[in-house]
């Protein structure tokens, strides 16, 4: 393991995902499904999509789920210690979103790097 992650006190453990924010979740799952051959792993209505490739999740996003702003696409990095992630950060001097508690399915929150895309922190 690389000394400088182990002095920190979380870890990026994995690419959770990887997504594009759509207009039209069925349009989407159209175009992903039928023109390019992915099967959805699940489709939650008009919020979220995801499929499997070779074992990484690409997902597609809605409206409530994608951050005011994203143009493109974003990585989803899942830590082992959000809490411990955002409070190193927010030391180091960067801006953090507020951490959004989705339940059973984790949480979550934003930060941009130095060239103003969009960076994902998860944790279950």
């Amino acid at each position: 393991m690389d000394p400088s992650r182990r002095e920190r006190g979380w870890l990026v453990v994995r690419i959770k995902n990887v997504y594009y924010p759509v207009a039209d979740m069925s349009e989407g799952v159209a175009f992903y499904q039928a023109l390019l051959g992915l099967s959805p792993q699940f489709v939650d209505g008009e919020r979220w999509a995801q499929f499997k490739v070779d074992g990484v999740t690409f997902a597609l996003s809605g409206e409530g789920e994608t951050p005011a702003g994203l143009q493109g696409g974003a990585v989803t990095l899942e830590v082992e210690d959000l809490a411990d992630a955002v409070a190193e950060l927010q030391a180091r001097g960067l801006t953090v979103s507020p951490v959004r508690d989705m339940g059973p399915h984790g949480k979550t929150c934003w930060l941009r790097d130095p060239f103003g895309n969009f960076v994902q922190l998860y944790s279950r």
